[in-house]
């Protein structure tokens, strides 16, 4: 067995003490990771051993598949395939689910280390993965970036997302979990994720995170940042010292760039309340030249939207974006009447004059009756980036780990004034 470093006693009881390596494993905090919300669940073993299931009158059976579903807010479940044979879940009972498999749990297409917890929510079940959280990162660093990526960009990730994790789960102590598995958290895929580099990107930063005046950062981070990094307080109106707008590394940004096309009819869809979509007018813009709020003009009315919002309803990569109505012949041919947003000033201009372009008052625009969107003509929305851009750039951390910079300079770049020490 490996042993750790002794410290001595006095001499007059000088006695080695020893500590197992994997006492240490104990000592790592343990995290909850919501994996799916379903009503209907199919567990089971990967190969020779059997399930582990706590909550459920098993006799002696071994268990080697799990089937859960919802029928009218009551979990039901059958045991090794026997479909014939469904059993109600007492009410004030919880399905817990583990394996000494090394191999995991399946669920689904996806297989899980640690625990799984099933939660009755009425409607549907929550799965929730209790796990070790350095087992975790093995699974997200794999899930957030390609597994052949430079080591120092994946150790950068690693310690990023440890922190952003111990960091959700301080704020969530008295909730059923303290991050999902999607991109609205970190996206966390389970064991087909993890590869022989992310377990040494994140053993070789083991307990690593980062912290600023003595506390665990936000950190948050993103694809690719379109050139320049964007300030918290631009996106979450939170102004965060360590979050701040910073040139990016990644130097080819043409590879983050995006074009989306809207027909009239899914206009209409999206912005129904309104009449569909007339115009649209960017009021204000962040210091980098994102979306911070806009005016869409429909035939019934006009909606104000932050950039997040607009970003959300139309769903697009990033908020470093133009728009244009173009013809679905001629994509040269543009709309001259639509309020272009790179053809009117923004509302801080448009204060210091009392006309804007095409002759209307800045009081006439707020009240602009627009005619609807003619027939084979589409929106078309063309930018940069993905993501919210604040943070590390992912695209840039790869980058900078191709230039032979290391992960705490790359961490250090990214969020500034920080410090690096462990948990």
């Amino acid at each position: 067995m490996q042993k750790l470093p002794f410290k001595l006693l006095p001499a007059f009881a000088c006695i080695a003490i020893f500590l197992p390596v994997t006492s240490l494993a104990a000592e790592a905090p343990r995290l909850r990771v919501l994996v799916l919300d379903s009503k209907d669940l199919y567990f089971k073993a990967d190969r020779q051993r059997t399930l582990i299931l706590k909550g459920i009158f098993l006799g002696k059976r071994n268990i080697k598949s799990l089937k859960v579903k919802v029928d009218r807010g009551q979990i039901k479940y059958s045991l090794n395939g026997d479909l014939s044979k469904w059993f109600d879940l007492d009410r004030n009972k919880q399905i817990r689910i583990r394996t000494r498999d090394p191999r995991g749990i399946w669920l689904g297409k996806r297989r899980y280390g640690g625990e799984l917890r099933l939660l009755n929510k009425g409607n549907s079940i929550w799965v929730i993965n209790y796990l070790n959280i350095e087992k975790y990162l093995k699974s997200v660093v794999g899930s957030e970036m390609p597994k052949d990526w430079p080591l120092e960009a994946l150790k950068a990730q690693a310690v990023a997302s440890r922190t952003y994790a111990l960091n959700q789960s301080q704020k969530k102590k008295k909730k059923e979990f303290d991050v999902n598995s999607s991109v609205s958290s970190q996206v966390y895929l389970g064991i087909e994720a993890e590869t022989n580099s992310t377990h040494k990107a994140v053993d070789s930063t083991r307990s690593l995170v980062l912290v600023h005046k003595g506390s665990l950062i936000d950190a948050v981070f993103h694809t690719c940042s379109g050139g320049i990094t964007e300030a918290s307080i631009a996106v979450w109106g939170k102004h965060k010292p360590y979050l701040v707008s910073t040139p990016d590394y990644y130097p080819n940004i043409s590879s983050c760039k995006w074009e989306k096309k809207f027909e009239q009819k899914q206009l209409q869809d999206i912005f129904s309340k309104i009449g569909g979509f007339n115009a649209i007018r960017i009021t204000k813009q962040t210091q980098t030249g994102r979306i911070a709020s806009a005016k869409i003009y429909g035939s019934k009315g006009i909606e104000k939207l932050s950039g997040k919002e607009l970003r959300s309803r139309l769903n697009l990569k990033s908020t470093l974006a133009k728009f244009e109505i173009l013809s679905s012949y001629n994509n040269n041919e543009k709309i001259n009447f639509f309020l272009d947003s790179f053809s009117l000033p923004s509302i801080e201009e448009t204060s210091q004059s009392n006309n804007l372009n095409y002759g209307l008052t800045n009081d006439l625009v707020s009240q602009i009756s627009l005619p609807p969107l003619p027939n084979k003509k589409s929106l078309v929305v063309r930018g940069y980036g993905s993501g919210h851009a604040v943070g590390m750039s992912q695209w840039g951390a790869k980058d900078m780990a191709e230039k032979g910079m290391g992960f705490k300079k790359i961490l250090r770049y990214f969020y500034k004034g920080v410090k690096i020490t462990s948990f």
